[in-house]
């Protein structure tokens, strides 16, 4: 009986191939800032923090739902956490914040039962928990802002998690393809910005993306569609291209949301605990709104099949 999933060991040649691409371009951004070694030393850290989260994530999933569960917790816990204390930030305290980030974690395992069906049933029955509780327990009512966030947080991070984990257990080979796309948008545009980058994109919510990063990270993911379309021999090419450039633009409007809110609470990061890459959902905006959609997509070609 296989321990991981047989689909891994070409997912991990095609991750070698973008790893080496990627250390190529971090050459070149570190003669171009010899100048600035602490510029380069931190760029170097996020580019390996980068590489491991991918790494994590598709040796993860290759044990099935069950092997993703812990990292999705750990995203889930982390990413709520952060979510609240952004909003506390700008519009003061939320009622029983911890309640609310247990309830929109646990609202994930919904994603255990593998099917649509038992991924909302969770996050509705932790949605109604969460702002129900409050209420009940404090006997008073509860600031808006706090509801309004418990809505936002399970949409944003309870369902695109639970989905990721049905993702992993029923299209290894689509999940491996969400996971490499998105890092590869993320690094990509990053790289290519600061190497080329003289257009803001929009200086307004994010003053370091430009177009020439955007654009590079686009073609980088059709590329890498390409590149991975022999493990989806159900997709045509034509829909495997359209699917990696959608996911490309998803990502960007994700990370643009995020940019968004860090703009509007006055931070930087959402948190330090992905070190020098902030949070999780500094590092995870993008997957976080791309999942659903891609999901929905995905559901549909099995049920077509």
């Amino acid at each position: 009986m296989e321990i991981f999933n047989p689909l891994i060991l070409p997912t991990l040649v095609i991750a070698g191939g973008e790893i080496a691409i990627a250390l190529f371009f971090f050459m070149i951004f570190a003669i171009i800032y010899r100048r600035d070694p602490t510029k380069v030393k931190h760029d170097a850290l996020k580019l390996a923090i980068l590489i491991g989260i991918g790494l994590i994530l598709i040796a993860a999933a290759g044990l099935g739902k069950y092997g993703l569960l812990p990292v999705a917790l750990f995203l889930a816990y982390f990413g709520w956490q952060e979510l609240l204390e952004t909003v506390q930030i700008k519009y003061g305290a939320i009622a029983l914040p911890v309640l609310l980030q247990l309830l929109g974690t646990v609202g994930i395992v919904g994603g255990v039962w593998g099917n649509v069906f038992a991924i909302f049933c969770s996050a509705i029955v932790a949605t109604w928990v969460a702002i129900a509780l409050p209420i009940l327990i404090l006997r008073h009512p509860p600031p808006m802002h706090g509801i309004l966030t418990t809505a936002f947080g399970i949409v944003f991070i309870t369902i695109p998690l639970a989905s990721l984990l049905t993702l992993a257990d029923s299209a290894y080979q689509e999940f491996n393809l969400l996971i490499l796309l998105v890092l590869t948008n993320d690094g990509f545009s990053q790289g290519i910005g600061k190497i080329l980058g003289k257009t803001p994109l929009i200086p307004g919510i994010s003053p370091n993306k430009t177009w020439e990063g955007t654009i590079g990270g686009l073609l980088a993911c059709l590329v890498l569609g390409w590149s991975l379309s022999f493990m989806l021999p159900e997709w045509r090419l034509w829909q495997v291209l359209l699917l990696s450039g959608g996911v490309a633009l998803m990502a960007l409007t994700g990370d643009l949301i995020a940019s968004s809110l860090k703009r509007e609470a006055g931070i930087k990061d959402f948190g330090q605990v992905l070190a020098v890459t902030g949070g999780v959902l500094d590092k995870f905006d993008s997957v976080m709104f791309t999942i659903p959609i891609f999901y929905f997509i995905v559901h549909c070609k099995q049920s077509l099949n």
